[in-house]
């Protein structure tokens, strides 16, 4: 499901949160006691290609060998305190597992499987002690980030940083972030990209100097939840997930760190019941868990432009379950298999089929003054797509099945009109600029609460905002392209200043709770 960000509302595009499951197949599942449910999971693939499921549970850590998808065998658990949340990562032939239930870094040598393994765990050094963390991300250089650490001991700090690389079963400590609670993150080239869930963005930092990082951009998301990010191969664009039934997974440009720019949103399902959970970026595809609809795979090789391809779903819960179902996903195994932790059902395996998305793009005009117009509505006939132009008339939607379709513009006053045999071919542009009868469609603004205060100071040039209401409001400004430039939550009875200097001269809108609006 696709969001575009108009002047006067969100419309949301729908895609049914019970859509068929298609291009994944089912390969095994392995279930686990009544008692246990699961969290994270990640992969492992020895050097005689023998590949393993890490998944994280209540009690401990389970070592799956799935060398065999249809057959899934465990072969290993390791007990350890109680907890929600267990995320694990490797290294080195080692598989790094960490957890808020306590007892530092839990450290698993996996060199002799699927014959023995060994463990030591990790708590840090004396000046800097480690009891917990909430996740782990390892970069190409073999730095782990400890995200989210020490919950337990009353602080919530940032990312603690080893060195796995001198003696994989001895970290040798590196530094700590401690200016933000972090509870996601990712790593390349010394830039950490770290998802701040209770500030609402991401934010990027300098990590080059691990006793010392320093700060280099931030970037609100969707719905000001930021839970996890990947970066695309080419270090070019950013993707991350909400954790909240309001979010979506969000595509960024990130060439310039100082002026992040939000592409595109999609999530699969109803816009306020399903929760996309983690994201992870294989060869120009997102491979994606979402608690009750398990998992998705959008084709993001035009990252301005999300198509969902393939989806499965593992859990019997229905979208409105927002925290059950599918909680980690491994996509790069070399078989190509993906593995799902589904919280209550267990492991599940799964072989995607990865196909290119067919991209259907265009602009909407009025016939007698050309002008673009908003909030057009764009239906690809017999599927699920409906998507609306943007602020300046244009659309991006895509399907994942090639064929003929019938496409229906329409506008509020206008002349719906039907575009008959438009054909849709995988990893291919089709352009459609359409021609509506309507006359001139303007951007209004619509009625702003009079509690609410939005003017722009040309003395100053900065807008003046203020909150004179009894609740917190989510301000959010957007650029004529519907591109967010910045989100603010303002408290009750709050004003303050947006300096706008460092903006490009042009029209910008604002939204209050995505419901008033002001341009």
């Amino acid at each position: 499901m696709k969001v575009i960000f108009l002047p006067i509302f969100i419309f949301f595009s729908s895609i049914a949160s019970l859509l068929a499951q298609y291009n994944i197949s089912f390969a095994s599942q392995l279930e686990y006691a009544d008692s246990i449910n699961l969290s994270g999971c990640w992969g492992y693939t020895a050097d005689d290609g023998g590949e393993y499921a890490l998944v994280g549970t209540t009690h401990g850590t389970s070592i799956v060998n799935i060398t065999n998808p249809a057959t899934p065998v465990e072969l290993f658990f390791i007990g350890g305190p109680i907890s929600t949340w267990r995320e694990a990562r490797t290294w080195n032939h080692h598989a790094y597992i960490t957890t808020e239930g306590g007892g530092g870094l839990l450290i698993i040598d996996l060199t002799d499987l699927p014959a023995s393994i060994d463990t030591i765990s990790f708590t840090g050094t004396v000046d800097h002690p480690l009891a917990t963390a909430h996740t782990i991300f390892i970069d190409e250089n073999g730095v782990a980030y400890l995200f989210g650490y020490n919950v337990l001991t009353g602080a919530t700090e940032g990312a603690y940083m080893v060195d796995l690389n001198a003696d994989p079963k001895h970290p040798e400590y590196l530094g700590e972030l401690t200016s933000t609670y972090i509870h996601d993150g990712y790593a390349r080239n010394d830039t950490l990209w770290a998802a701040c869930i209770n500030e609402g963005n991401i934010q990027v930092f300098d990590v080059s100097d691990k006793s010392n990082p320093v700060l280099l951009g931030l970037q609100p998301t969707s719905a000001n939840a930021a839970h996890n990010c990947w970066l695309s191969d080419d270090a070019k664009y950013l993707f991350t997930t909400d954790e909240i039934w309001t979010g979506f997974i969000s595509s960024f440009d990130v060439t310039d760190v100082t002026d992040i720019k939000q592409l595109d949103v999609i999530k699969h399902g109803d816009k306020d019941s399903t929760i996309a959970h983690n994201t992870y970026y294989l060869n120009g595809y997102l491979v994606s868990s979402h608690y009750s609809e398990g998992l998705t795979i959008h084709d993001a090789s035009k990252p301005d432009n999300l198509v969902e391809i393939a989806h499965y779903d593992t859990s019997p819960f229905g979208p409105e379950a927002f925290f059950e179902g599918a909680w980690g996903v491994y996509p790069y195994f070399p078989s190509g298999n993906i593995i799902i932790s589904d919280i209550g059902d267990g492991l599940v395996v799964l072989t995607p089929t990865y196909q290119r998305a067919c991209y259907l793009e265009g602009t909407v005009y009025d016939d007698v003054s050309f002008n673009a117009i908003v909030n057009a509505f764009i239906q690809i006939v017999d599927t699920e797509i409906l998507d609306s132009t943007n602020i300046v008339g244009e659309f991006k939607v895509g399907y994942y099945q090639e064929g003929t379709y019938d496409v229906i513009i329409s506008k509020d006053g206008c002349d719906t009109k039907t575009i008959t045999d438009v054909e849709l071919i995988a990893g291919t542009v089709t352009p459609l600029d359409v021609l509506l009868d309507c006359g001139t469609i303007g951007i209004p603004d619509n009625d702003i609460d009079e509690n609410v205060v939005c003017y722009f100071n040309a003395l100053t040039d900065a807008i003046q905002l203020g909150n004179y209401k009894t609740t917190s409001v989510q301000v959010t400004i957007y650029n004529v392209e519907g591109k967010q430039v910045a989100s603010i939550i303002m408290d009750p009875a709050q004003a303050t200043i947006f300096e706008t200097a460092a903006l490009p001269d042009g029209v910008y809108v604002v939204t209050f709770d995505h419901q008033q609006t002001k341009k």
